[in-house]
């Protein structure tokens, strides 16, 4: 009776070189699955550092989340009557590893107010993304009749409220050492009240 115990719970070996008085296969299985999960964690990092390589030029495109300064003028071209100047802002851009240089990305405004202080905005509308222009000492969307100050507030034509959410979006400028007008360029989302700044 005993042998035959014995025979019954004999000791088996798999190929992963566990011996085992489990019904055949079980330890086998615990043990290639630890093995897996252990070669998984070894190549993880060799993996991951070739991805990074790889999406590094789809990457990079964003870095700066669009807040790059732009040089657009000196302060010599900007009207001292208070006109704003009309000026297209180019920029080199990366997709993927193709670079494209010098595309438009948009334009702005660029006047001096009452106190001889410099004014950016940004040359679409809040509303819809339509193109403003200067018009009769004052901005103009022609899509949708929006109007503005020349301190880009919004305002009422004939009883008709403006259609823009807000008033025309304000960038940050600043002057370099040399003269150069500095202006932080950025696009927000229209059609909202809040000013909040496309990703």
């Amino acid at each position: 009776m005993e042998k035959e115990k014995n025979d019954s719970q004999e000791k088996t070996t798999c190929a992963c070189g566990s011996t085992s008085e489990l019904p055949t296969g079980r330890r086998c299985f615990i043990a290639q699955a630890g093995a897996v999960a252990l070669s998984a964690a070894a190549v993880s990092p060799a993996v991951l550092s070739a991805m990074t390589t790889v999406l590094t030029p789809v990457v990079s495109k964003k870095e700066g989340g669009g807040e790059k300064l732009y040089r657009v003028a000196n302060v010599s071209d900007i009207p001292e009557d208070g006109a704003p100047l009309l000026i297209a802002i180019s920029d080199d851009r990366i997709d993927g590893w193709v670079k494209q240089e010098n595309i438009s990305v948009g334009a702005i405004f660029v006047r001096r107010n009452e106190k001889n202080e410099l004014q950016a905005f940004q040359a679409i509308c809040p509303h819809a993304g339509c193109p403003i222009e200067y018009k009769n000492n004052r901005f103009e969307c022609g899509c949708h009749s929006a109007f503005f100050t020349l301190n880009g507030e919004k305002i009422e034509e004939k009883g008709r409220p403006c259609p823009s959410p807000r008033a025309m979006d304000t960038l940050e400028v600043s002057l370099a050492d040399d003269g150069g007008v500095m202006v932080k360029f950025l696009r927000f989302k229209e059609g909202i009240k809040e000013k909040i700044a496309e990703g």
